[in-house]
């Protein structure tokens, strides 16, 4: 009976032991996998960009903040890409045309567009600070459909033909702020499968690539 005590002792003794081991591995063990610095720094950006939204398209966007990241990242993809594919696309529709639409022009719906290219432009050396100070001005005086029939010329490498690149470059930015309904629209509904088709695939081959050049 005594063997048998001092039997039962020892045993419970080692299980006892192993319980221990075993509960501090698990306090040991991290919870939850940490965030890597590139992902922190993805929703770091997401985060910036819904601050500068409207309030009113806030909700439309901040439903991806549980998204996977890969989601977030097809998102703020999607929204560079549909601001400066229509920028880029309707502000040389505008010059090969040699028309602008006067409801943005007129309105003055474009005076920040103007000073934003303005400076642009001339920091390249494309336009003296005259010009920048004289297509500013126009515009807002509400005659920018009349300078840009006066100064539009499709293949001028000269002043004229870089201060109607000016007034075409900020009406498309005018119409593109307009639309950034539809484009935060666009992009919360293609997040996913932009993600699924060219997010992750691209994250692999990368991430493929760069362990063969490690090893």
């Amino acid at each position: 009976m005594r063997r048998l005590t001092l039997e039962t002792v020892r045993v419970s003794g080692r299980i006892h032991h192993v319980r221990r081991f075993f509960s501090a591995g698990r306090q040991d063990a991290p919870q939850q996998v940490p965030k890597t610095d590139q992902q922190a720094a993805v929703r770091s950006r997401f985060d910036r960009l819904i601050e500068r939204t409207p309030r009113f398209l806030r909700p439309t966007v901040a439903g991806l903040r549980q998204a996977p990241v890969t989601h977030v990242t097809a998102f703020i993809i999607l929204h560079e890409l549909t601001a400066v594919v229509p920028l880029l696309a309707l502000a040389g529709g505008f010059h090969y045309w040699g028309w602008l639409p006067p409801y943005f022009t007129e309105a003055a719906w474009v005076s920040a567009g103007v000073e934003k290219f303005g400076r642009y432009f001339r920091r390249k050396g494309w336009i003296s600070e005259k010009d920048e100070t004289e297509v500013e001005e126009r515009v807002k005086q509400a005659k920018a459909g009349k300078f840009e029939e006066q100064t539009i010329s499709m293949w001028s490498d000269g002043k004229q033909g870089a201060t109607s690149w000016v007034v075409e470059f900020a009406t498309a930015y005018a119409i593109v702020k307009v639309l950034l309904p539809l484009r935060l629209f666009v992009s919360v509904w293609g997040a996913p499968w932009f993600a699924r088709l060219v997010v992750i695939p691209v994250g692999k081959a990368t991430g493929s690539i760069f362990r063969r050049t490690k090893s």
